[in-house]
């Protein structure tokens, strides 16, 4: 489970009160700080890369929260939460995740954490890496994040993600060196893995999403090496 930071930005206490009590019902973003300044908001905001999310009221002395959310553009996301329905065109032309207007119901919250939730979700993805496979007349684009496991087929590797599966005209020699900076091992001379991916071990198979794959003389000692290197 992802554990997100935010922050809250409002210059009324109460607001910041009711954000942090709907909050304190997600186990999934943990509150960092509160600012009742907007100024003070930025400057912490300028100098860390580690907040999720930021919650900012719109009308606040010095800087509103749409000049905000311009000025760190692309560092964070945010929901704005405010009084004022009119500067919600505006806002969403600056891709914020929502616009909640004040009172705000836990059940319009709720709507707008799953929406950041998916956004985060969907950014994860597009950063994660991946490659394409010739199949046939067709090319597949693979998530390395994906695969549970290759299985080498003479002049074919059949890549397996969870109940799916497709046949590459790749040996796995080749798909070994490509995929090695990934933590994918060759672990029998027809099978190759992704180490994060080993939940047991037994000195003869590991076990990958209740599938036990076997683990070749030759390579038992590399699987060892990474298990215990991985030991508490």
């Amino acid at each position: 489970m992802n554990l997100y930071k935010a922050i809250i930005v409002d210059d009324e206490q109460l607001a910041i009160d009711v954000i942090a009590h709907y909050l304190d019902r997600f186990s999934t973003i943990e509150i960092v700080k509160t600012f009742n300044s907007s100024v003070a908001a930025f400057n912490y905001l300028k100098l860390t890369n580690t907040i999720d999310l930021v919650f900012t009221d719109i009308a606040m002395p010095e800087i509103s929260g749409i000049e905000l959310v311009k000025l760190l553009e692309g560092k964070t996301k945010f929901i704005i939460t405010t009084s004022y329905s009119e500067y919600a065109v505006e806002s969403f032309d600056l891709d914020v995740i929502d616009y909640l207007l004040k009172p705000i119901s836990f059940e319009r919250f709720t709507k707008a954490i799953l929406r950041f939730e998916h956004s985060k979700k969907e950014e994860a993805v597009a950063l994660m890496p991946s490659f394409f496979v010739k199949e046939g007349d067709e090319y597949v684009k693979i998530l390395l994040g994906d695969i549970d496991y290759i299985q080498g087929l003479k002049d074919y590797a059949k890549i397996v993600t969870g109940n799916n599966f497709c046949l590459a005209l790749k040996t796995l020699k080749s798909l070994e060196v490509n995929l090695k900076s990934y933590e994918f091992m060759r672990i029998h001379k027809s099978y190759i893995v992704p180490l994060s991916k080993i939940s047991q071990y037994n000195g003869k198979c590991v076990l990958i999403n209740n599938t036990e794959i076997p683990v070749g003389n030759n390579y038992r000692e590399g699987v060892k090496k990474y298990l215990n290197k991985n030991m508490l």
